[in-house]
């Protein structure tokens, strides 16, 4: 029988597919590039929360966008 593959595993092994590594502009240090997710809280008319995702690339030494 194989081996399931936990969750771990799994991330694990698509973080080793996807390592990109880059100089920060501000640093001017090699970094790695990695995806975050951000949730911004907005209150609409009503008085509700709403809730908005945006997926980004960012360095992983100084945590600034991505541009590129």
């Amino acid at each position: 029988m194989a081996k399931v593959q936990s969750f771990a595993d799994k991330a694990a092994k698509l973080a080793r597919k996807h390592d990109f590594t880059v100089i920060d502009p501000d640093t001017n240090q090699e970094t790695r590039i990695i995806n975050v997710r951000l949730v911004e809280a907005v209150k609409t008319e009503k008085g509700s929360v709403k809730f908005l995702d945006k997926n980004m690339k960012v360095y992983e030494s100084s945590y600034k966008p991505y541009k590129g």
